[in-house]
C-alpha cells in the first residue's frame, strides 16, 4: 500500500510505509529496546485510515459498493476509522453518515463535517456501544445503506496482515520482537500483525492493552476515558487466542506518559498509543536484558489536549 516515490494519484495512495523508532530515552537504562511504529504518520492521522479504505475496496471487489454511484455508507466509529472513511469517501465518491458517541472530541466532529461526513449523535449514557446499536437501527430504516462493520469485517485484520505486518519485518530486518504490545479497539491490527509475527517468531508474547477495569477474557467493560480502546464487546475480527495476556492501564497513567513521551521523546501521541506505551514498558521490564518490544503510535495529540491541563 506504501507508496515509494513519484507523484501520487490521490492521498489514498501514499497511505502505510509508517517508520519504527526507538525509543532510547523514554528510559535510558532500561536495558531492553521499545519500539514504536509510527502510525500516526499516516494519511488522516492515525492506522485506522489503512482499514477504511480496505473495507471499502473490498466492498467493491463484491458488488456490493459501486465506485462513483453516491451510495450511503454508514459507520459506528469513535472517531480515526470516520475519518479514514471519510477521506476515502470522498475520494471515491461516496456518501457518508457516521454514528459517534456524543462525547466524542467536538473537534474531530467538526474535523469528519469538514470532509463531508453526516455525523450522527449517539447517547454515550446508554453504554460503550450506543452508537453500534444506533447505526444499526438507521440501517433497518434505511436498507439500502451499506454497513462496512470494523468490528467484523474481515478486512480489517487483512489489510494489517498485508501491509503493516510486511512493513514491520521490513525495517526489523527481519529481527523479530520478543512482545507485541497493542491496544485493542476492533481488535483488526493485534490480529493481523500478530498472527504474522508469531509465524516469524512462535516464542513472541503477545499483550493486549485495555483500560483499568476491563478485561477481554472476562468480557467485563466498565466505563473509561481511553478512546479506542474497550469498546464495550469482543469484536469478532479479534483472535483471542493469539493474546498470551492482558494489560490493564489507567488512564491517569496514560496522560502522565502522554506528556512524558513529549518531553523526552519529541513525540506528540494520543491516549491509546500512550497507554501502549506504559504497557511495553512493563512488559519489557519482565523481559531478559536487550529484548525486543513492539508497540503502535495510533495517532497524535491533537483530539486529546484537554488531557493535557498544566502541571
Amino acid at each position: 500500500m506504501a507508496f515509494d516515490k513519484g507523484i501520487a494519484d490521490s492521498v489514498l495512495d501514499v497511505i502505510g510505509g509508517t517508520p519504527v523508532v526507538r525509543l532510547s530515552r523514554l528510559e535510558p537504562d532500561l536495558g531492553r529496546e521499545v519500539l514504536v511504529k509510527l502510525e500516526l504518520l499516516n494519511p488522516g492521522g492515525s492506522h485506522k485510515v489503512r482499514i477504511a479504505l480496505s473495507m471499502i475496496l473490498a466492498a467493491e471487489r463484491d458488488g456490493e459498493l459501486v465506485r462513483g454511484s453516491g451510495q450511503t455508507l454508514i459507520e459506528s466509529t469513535g472517531g480515526n476509522t470516520g475519518i479514514g472513511l471519510a477521506m476515502a469517501a470522498a475520494v471515491l465518491g461516496y456518501r457518508l453518515v457516521l454514528v459517534i458517541p456524543d462525547n466524542y472530541s467536538p473537534a474531530k466532529q467538526r474535523l469528519l463535517r469538514g470532509y463531508g461526513a453526516e455525523v450522527r449523535l449517539s447517547d454515550h449514557r446508554l453504554g460503550n456501544n450506543s452508537h453500534a446499536d444506533m447505526a444499526l437501527s438507521l440501517l433497518f430504516d434505511n436498507p439500502d445503506w451499506v454497513m462496512l462493520n470494523q468490528q467484523a469485517n474481515p478486512a480489517n485484520p487483512e489489510i494489517h496482515t498485508r501491509t503493516t505486518a510486511v512493513e514491520i519485518i521490513a525495517a526489523l530486518d527481519h529481527r523479530m520482537p520478543d512482545a507485541l504490545v497493542a491496544g485493542v479497539g476492533t481488535g483488526g491490527h493485534i490480529t493481523g500483525v500478530g498472527r504474522v509475527l508469531r509465524e516469524h517468531n512462535p516464542a513472541m508474547r503477545i499483550v493486549a492493552v485495555q483500560p483499568e477495569g476491563c478485561s477481554l477474557r472476562e468480557n467485563r467493560f466498565v466505563g473509561h476515558s481511553i478512546q479506542g480502546l474497550a469498546v464495550g464487546l469482543v469484536p469478532a475480527v479479534l483472535d483471542l487466542d493469539l493474546v498470551d495476556d492482558e494489560a490493564q492501564v489507567s488512564y491517569d497513567d496514560a496522560v502522565a506518559m502522554m506528556r512524558r513521551v513529549m518531553r523526552t521523546e519529541g513525540l506528540a501521541v494520543g491516549i491509546s498509543s500512550a497507554a501502549n506505551l506504559v504497557a511495553a514498558l512493563r512488559v519489557a521490564r519482565d523481559l531478559d536484558e536487550g529484548a525486543r518490544v513492539l508497540t503502535f503510535a495510533y495517532d497524535g495529540v491533537g483530539d486529546y489536549l484537554d488531557s493535557l491541563t498544566e502541571e
